[in-house]
């Protein structure tokens, strides 16, 4: 098996790049949004708008949970990365001779057995 690690490096660095550009993304669209102010204006439609309408969620609520969605996803990407590099030192310092030696050592798998994991 050959795994090379400096694409696993460069795959991890994109999740990196991505994550950080995605926040960046967001941080812009949201400044934009509260230098409007309150666009929605304080009229009737305006206060339905924001807070909702017949137990439907309005802005307010919409807007805080698309703000905590990119905050995983933001965190998701890091740590997919920090996962790749961790992935990638390990293949490093694996001693697969000896992975292969106690692989060998295995009885052979018994048709009737479900493997393990699996349904």
């Amino acid at each position: 098996m050959e795994i090379d690690r400096s694409r696993i490096g460069l795959s991890a660095e994109g999740f990196d790049l991505e994550g950080d550009d995605l926040a960046e993304f967001v941080t812009q669209a949201r400044d934009e949004l509260d230098a409007i102010g309150d666009f929605w204006g304080d009229g009737n439609e305006g206060v339905t708008f924001f807070k909702g309408q017949g137990g439907g969620m309005g802005y307010e609520a919409v807007t805080g949970q698309v703000k905590e969605g990119i905050e995983v996803f933001v965190y998701a990407h890091h740590e997919i990365a920090a996962r790749l590099r961790l992935m990638a030192g390990n293949v490093a310092v694996a001693d697969w001779e000896s992975v292969a030696a106690i692989l060998a050592t295995l009885p052979p798998p018994d048709p009737d057995q479900p493997v393990w994991g699996a349904g």
